[in-house]
C-alpha cells in the first residue's frame, strides 16, 4: 500500500464498519500501522459527515 492507491474498508469487527464498510478510498499518507484516507464520497457518521479519516492499515483492502 502507498500514498495515491484505492483501498476499501473491509473490517467486519471494527466498531466503525457500520458507517464505513465498503467504502472506497484513496490514501493520502501512510505510518507504520495506520494510514489516513480521503472518502471518495462524504460519509455519514453520526451527526456531521466526514472526507478524511485515520484507520489502522488492517481495515483495509489494497486495491490498486
Amino acid at each position: 500500500m502507498k500514498v495515491g492507491d484505492l483501498v476499501v474498508f473491509s473490517s467486519t469487527s471494527s466498531k466503525y464498519a457500520q458507517w464505513f464498510l465498503g467504502e472506497f478510498a484513496t490514501v493520502i499518507s501512510l505510518s507504520e500501522s495506520s494510514c489516513r484516507v480521503r472518502w471518495k464520497r462524504p460519509i455519514s457518521y453520526f451527526d456531521s459527515k466526514t472526507v478524511v479519516s485515520d484507520f489502522p492499515r488492517t481495515s483495509f483492502t489494497h486495491l490498486g
